[in-house]
């Protein structure tokens, strides 16, 4: 499942504490499965990136997929690290990296394989697309996503994803004459209401 990595959200994980991250993950039981390794090689590589290390996080990366094959090839376990989560991780390493464009392409791949039932994360996940969509300059397609994030937005309790939310409102500011990104701003309006009230 190689995605072209160029270059996370790893789960949690700070820019100061990239360091330790790498520590704890390289620490982790041989004996842990497929699926744990690959989890654990994904926030390694996110980990790796954050820290500047390019070549150990693309490195990371590449086991991590390896893992996730074996464990691919074994019966799913619902809630567990899945393809979804390790393109995130692809997207995230490849957004610390500086490949823009493959942290796009990763993210839209996590968005397309992953299961329905996690409507928390898609929130998160296609504002996330849509801030780096936009970062790009390509504006139609982030209010695209951004649209469909709020189309969960309302159903879903999650400070991460109400964070998503108010950085729209940023990430949007500069498109303001934008007629399209008006709609978008009245449509998230009424939402934000809600949410503070």
């Amino acid at each position: 499942m190689a995605f072209g990595a160029g270059a996370g959200a790893g789960f949690g994980t700070a820019t100061g504490a990239g360091a330790q991250a790498v520590q704890t993950a390289s620490s982790a039981s041989p004996q842990a499965g497929p699926r744990m390794r690959a989890f654990l090689a994904g926030q390694q590589a996110h980990s790796l990136a954050r820290t500047g290390d390019r070549a150990g996080a693309l490195a990371m990366l590449r086991a991590a997929e390896v893992a996730m094959e074996q464990a691919e090839s074994k019966a799913k376990a619902h809630g567990s690290y899945d393809p979804a989560s390790l393109a995130y991780h692809v997207a995230q390493v490849n957004h610390e990296l500086g490949d823009r464009e493959g942290a796009i392409r990763a993210l839209q791949h996590s968005e397309t394989v992953r299961p329905a039932v996690y409507r928390r994360a898609r929130v998160r996940h296609r504002a996330m697309l849509a801030e780096w969509q936009v970062e790009a300059g390509r504006v139609e397609e982030a209010l695209q996503n951004w649209h469909l994030a709020l189309d969960d937005y309302p159903l879903v309790q999650s400070g991460r994803a109400d964070d998503r939310f108010r950085a729209m409102a940023v990430a949007v500011r500069p498109h303001g004459r934008n007629p399209h990104v008006r709609e978008l701003l009245e449509r998230a309006r009424p939402m934000a209401g809600a949410r503070r009230g």
